[in-house]
């Protein structure tokens, strides 16, 4: 590795992250690096002294005061739920985790556990009160989980530290959220169900560019002739059953990004087209019949390099 390119791989968030730098930026990589850890302790749903955990022990018994960090997430949170009609919810752990346990278990959640996890998931019943900044869950036994959207704020924060710095030319990768910034360059697409690292196609992507993927087949299996993974629609609390199996989004804002393709997989292509339009956000679709179909605006910047069977 020269000095003109510079790259700084660590662990938070629950995941592998690189970032790479292609110019001498030393001081701009401790901060990212030191930023996203932070973020990483305090977001976490499953270290017990994060501001998400207080949160969810006080569920239904009092409000917890926390960082603009955490108060922002939360609140952009509801904006998404808001936008997708309550496919993206944030009070959905519960939910996600039997269907998560479902999957090494090769065991469907018992019916009591899947209707008491169902009747825990309301967005509505996140109570904030931003001049306090306090946040509250309004029942017992209710939580919170950032996974769907704290890497893309992370990836957020530390495009903003490279900039501040001076960095002009990087590619930010927070598990697989990823912005790029300088020339435009390209990469893969994963193939879903096949080995990671195999790419049915390649994307161009431009200065300052997201770029989220979000997919069934990430954390799934056969149980009897139906396949469970890891989505679960809050409208069901079932896993997903749209027309698709993978997106991914580009846009400006990972943290929009990341909560949006949890959605848009739920909604299915068709439902979610209008929401992506309004906010300027391109798409590559694979249905569950393996077909792949783009936005106007990515045209010409996708090129398939294999055709995808079932």
């Amino acid at each position: 590795m020269t000095a003109a390119q510079m790259q700084k791989i660590f662990f938070a968030m629950g995941t592998v992250n690189t970032i790479t730098v292609f110019e001498e930026a030393e001081k701009a990589l401790a901060a990212a690096k030191s930023r996203v850890t932070d973020l990483g302790h305090r977001l976490s749903a499953f270290s017990p002294d994060s501001e998400i955990s207080a949160i969810n022990r006080n569920a239904g018994i009092a409000p917890v005061q926390v960082s603009a960090d955490t108060f922002s997430l939360v609140e952009h949170a509801v904006q998404y739920s808001e936008i997708t009609g309550g496919c993206f919810d944030m009070t959905a752990r519960t939910l996600a985790q039997l269907w998560k346990n479902a999957i090494p278990s090769g065991r469907m959640p018992d019916d009591a556990s899947l209707h008491q996890a169902r009747e825990s998931v309301n967005y509505q019943d996140i109570l904030l009160d931003r001049k306090q900044k306090t946040v509250m869950l309004k029942h017992k036994g209710q939580q919170l989980d950032p996974g769907g959207s704290a890497k893309g704020y992370a990836a957020d924060e530390v495009r903003r530290i490279l900039r501040e710095y001076g960095v002009r030319d990087a590619v930010i990768n927070l598990g697989g959220t990823v912005i790029n910034l300088g020339e435009t360059r390209t990469i893969g697409l994963q193939t879903p169900f096949a080995l990671n690292g195999q790419y049915f196609a390649s994307l161009q992507i431009e200065d300052g560019t997201a770029v989220v993927s979000s997919g069934v087949y990430e954390q799934c299996r056969m149980i009897g002739r139906k396949r469970i993974h890891h989505i679960a629609d809050p409208r069901t609390g079932f896993p997903s059953d749209s027309d698709l199996i993978g997106v991914t989004l580009i846009g400006n804002n990972a943290e929009e990004l990341d909560a949006l393709a949890t959605a848009v997989l739920i909604l299915g292509a068709a439902d979610s087209i209008e929401i992506l339009r309004q906010r300027q956000i391109g798409a590559v679709f694979i249905t569950d019949d393996r077909q792949v179909f783009v936005t106007d605006d990515l045209r010409g910047k996708l090129n398939m390099r294999e055709e995808l069977s079932a």
